[in-house]
């Protein structure tokens, strides 16, 4: 049983994580919750009981992304340089640019300005995908510093940077990034910690405490002082979806999880098309929409992953990856070694 939780986390192998993979797949889900909930707050006004739901959990959703995207970086890392960038400019920075420019013609703003801040400040609900962009980056020049100084270094300036700034938001999640991969390299310790009843409890206390205080009304959303809410999620993350028994919920969400870039990118258009449909014909009001909103939400990119998934669209994988780069690169390493072999 202690190495079956040691191995929770462990990143030492080349195998998918199946319990990361779930887990994202929740997270994705909920984000697309969130869009929804808040594409027909602004439509019709508050949504009781949707609105409180999205409040509760919003201090958690993108810290606990970045600790998965963490606990993946010494996997990462252990590539070769130019595989590690490589891997990045490809399935990160691609798809971030291709959808934000997409997201941009879509809303009438692709301007020279709105291009420009793509590169240096993401103009679009794709910020994510850049704040990820950059903590890579940042982590391969930082590859010998210890995780855990670089977490409690980027958490204690988030403390003296402008509340609700994006700088702010970066250092404070720049921490759990970096935190999630200590805990990739650290297993042992942190099923040791997690497995503790009190923990536990106090984990959830915390989380649930947070999540309270955000309903309320409290900016606590990405500030340092209430990180310790986001630790206590964290704890119950870790602890739980390890145990998520196999099934077929658990396949989807793993599916969901492991395509979470498809779901991501591609999830508001069909979202606010749908909602521009039912406004028109004055069915905004309705109790239905809510859930054909994420029906949308879901099923669109719930159809690109599964043709991504396939492989046999060169025009749907193109949507969410560069493979002309992985092709350059095995090329380029094929004549390496034949020129070694010569």
């Amino acid at each position: 049983m202690r190495l079956v939780r040691e191995a929770a986390i462990s990143t030492l192998t080349d195998t998918r994580i199946r319990w990361l993979d779930s887990c994202r797949g929740v997270a994705i889900l909920l984000v697309i919750v969130l869009h929804a909930g808040e594409a027909l707050r602004i439509t019709v006004g508050p949504t009781p009981g949707v609105d409180q739901f999205n409040l509760f959990l919003e201090p958690f959703r993108m810290p606990v992304l970045m600790f998965l995207s963490g606990i993946m970086l010494p996997q990462s890392m252990a590539r070769t340089g130019r595989k590690y960038f490589i891997g990045k400019v490809s399935k990160v920075a691609w798809p971030y640019v291709l959808w934000s420019l997409i997201i941009l013609a879509a809303s009438g703003d692709l301007g020279p300005a709105a291009v420009t801040q793509v590169f240096y400040s993401s103009p679009t609900y794709l910020w994510y995908l850049w704040f990820i962009l950059v903590f890579y980056a940042l982590a391969y020049p930082l590859r010998r510093v210890p995780p855990l100084l670089i977490a409690g270094t980027s958490l204690g300036i988030s403390f003296m940077l402008s509340d609700g700034s994006r700088p702010e938001t970066m250092a404070f999640l720049l921490a759990f990034f970096f935190y999630g991969a200590w805990s990739a390299r650290h297993p042992r310790e942190i099923a040791g910690i997690i497995g503790k009843p009190w923990v536990l409890a106090g984990g959830g206390a915390c989380a649930v405490t947070v999540g309270v205080l955000n309903v309320a009304g409290w900016e606590v959303l990405y500030q340092g002082e209430f990180a310790w809410g986001v630790a206590g999620a964290l704890v119950i993350v870790c602890w739980f979806f390890p145990r998520f028994p196999a099934g077929r919920v658990t396949a989807v969400l793993e599916f969901v999880g492991r395509y979470s870039i498809v779901f991501y990118v591609a999830h508001l258009g069909p979202i606010m098309i749908t909602l521009a449909l039912a406004d028109a014909i004055g069915s905004t009001g309705a109790w239905y929409v809510l859930p054909l909103l994420l029906l949308v939400g879901i099923g669109v990119p719930l159809g690109l992953a599964w043709l991504y998934s396939t492989r046999e669209h060169l025009s749907v994988t193109l949507l969410f990856e560069l493979p002309a780069l992985h092709r350059l690169d095995g090329r380029r390493t094929r004549d390496g070694q034949r020129a070694r072999n010569l």
